[in-house]
């Protein structure tokens, strides 16, 4: 009898462990398994639909390189429009001058001129470099404040006479700076005598006006003898810069 409720309780005991096993080990609930499965949907969504995709568009292929391609064209056309005036210099109902055209007109009639011009402005700045020459911007608007108060005495104004000379502010203070730069390299021992002044009005005192003032005539006149001598002396000291200088001509007039 004793050997039988042993048992019994073994069993009994096995029985109570199992279960204890058994619940330690949850069956997956019907939740839990929706859940995986919309995971499982949710990741494979993708693929599904680049597949599906893929599968619509493969009847009509769209290459990448062809949108790069076009883009490419589109951004030329713009540029081209947007600089349409280095190629294009008028149209005439439609029909196109170009730019290459007008510049070749332009050379047959003064490119000679240009050209010398040019080559001219291109031997001053060399030698103010090599003499270490310079003109600062204070002495080009002083400069330019004597212009437009000499014009301005005149009735004139300095706008209006660059518009009627065709030439730009630029230009007229690229001018004037190399002005400077001549008088500092060749005018700086540049002297008028009042003899030379004196003769000068002696023999030009029908041109003044009668009852002009002695000085002012006297001022006038030597300004205008500094200048003449200053632009014989430029006049041989460029024909001596010219003959000194390599200059190689590539295009013929």
């Amino acid at each position: 009898m004793a050997t039988k409720k042993a048992t019994r309780s073994t069993r009994s005991k096995a029985t109570t462990t199992s279960e204890k096993i058994s619940i330690k080990k949850p069956v997956a609930s019907r939740s839990t398994v929706v859940q995986k499965t919309t995971l499982v949907e949710k990741v494979e969504s993708p693929r599904s639909e680049a597949a599906k995709s893929s599968a619509t568009s493969s009847g009509f292929p769209i290459k990448k390189s062809y949108i790069i391609g076009a883009l490419a064209l589109l951004l030329l056309i713009a540029a081209l429009y947007a600089t349409r005036s280095v190629f294009v210099a008028a149209m005439v109902n439609g029909q196109p001058v170009t730019r290459l055209s007008l510049v070749q007109e332009l050379e047959k009639t003064g490119g000679k001129q240009a050209l010398n011009s040019l080559v001219t402005k291109t031997l001053i700045f060399q030698e103010a470099r090599k003499q270490n020459v310079s003109v600062s911007d204070q002495e080009v608007d002083a400069e330019l404040k004597k212009i437009e108060k000499n014009l301005s005495s005149q009735g004139q104004k300095l706008d209006q006479v660059l518009t009627l000379q065709g030439m730009t502010k630029a230009g007229l203070i690229e001018q004037v700076r190399i002005q400077k730069m001549i008088e500092k390299m060749v005018g700086k021992d540049l002297k008028i005598s009042d003899k030379e002044v004196a003769d000068y009005i002696a023999d030009n005192k029908e041109t003044f006006p009668a009852g002009s003032n002695e000085q002012q005539i006297k001022s006038q006149v030597t300004e205008q003898l500094r200048q003449q001598k200053l632009n014989e002396k430029v006049q041989s000291w460029l024909d001596k810069l010219q003959k000194d200088a390599n200059i190689n001509y590539f295009v013929n007039f």
